[in-house]
């Protein structure tokens, strides 16, 4: 079966069984290099599996949640080694469910202001990693594969975190 064969017989889209990865990730490791990796115990995520700190999240304000370690120099995930992730397999839960589409379709379905808030916090989304997106979702448009992409949790979590306060960076006194 080619790409061209998955949309349905009756041309209402896509057979319900296809997920995200129909719609192909072209490896440009943005995602590791910009976004904060949760660890969702829950979701099977096993923190003996993983280097991992304790930080701060807009998506659960008021609380440290676990996140893959971070390189010090770069900022980019400490399982990023070369133009791949060194731990693809084993990788995390929301590493498996991410797709920069979604994350493009999701912004699409958000009231004017409440991106514009987003926009306006500069903690939420990479630009480069958006524009990937906005590419990633054209081309799942254009297998009629949009509906694969499945926005809720992503569009209640924008919600939430437009509606916070923006914190600001505390300034160390300067010392005399």
């Amino acid at each position: 079966m080619n790409e061209h064969d998955m949309i349905s017989a009756n041309n209402l889209g896509p057979p319900a069984s296809l997920d995200q990865n129909v719609i192909p990730c072209d490896g440009c490791v943005l995602c590791c290099k910009s976004d904060q990796v949760i660890l969702h115990p829950e979701a099977g995520d096993n923190l003996l599996s993983y280097v991992w700190d304790l930080v701060a999240s807009p998506l659960y304000p008021g609380q440290v949640v676990p996140a893959l370690k971070r390189d010090p120099a770069t900022g980019h995930c400490v399982y990023l080694a070369g133009n791949g992730c060194s731990i693809h397999d084993r990788r995390p839960a929301v590493c498996r469910r991410f797709h920069c589409a979604r994350t493009a379709l999701a912004l699409e379905r958000l009231p004017r202001d409440t991106v514009k808030a987003l926009a306006r916090r500069g903690d939420v989304f990479d630009e480069a990693l958006l524009a990937r997106g906005r590419d990633r979702l054209q081309y799942a448009r254009e297998r009629g594969l949009e509906s694969v992409l499945d926005t809720d949790q992503q569009v209640a979590a924008f919600e939430r975190i437009a509606a916070m306060p923006v914190r600001t960076p505390q300034r160390r006194p300067r010392r005399r």
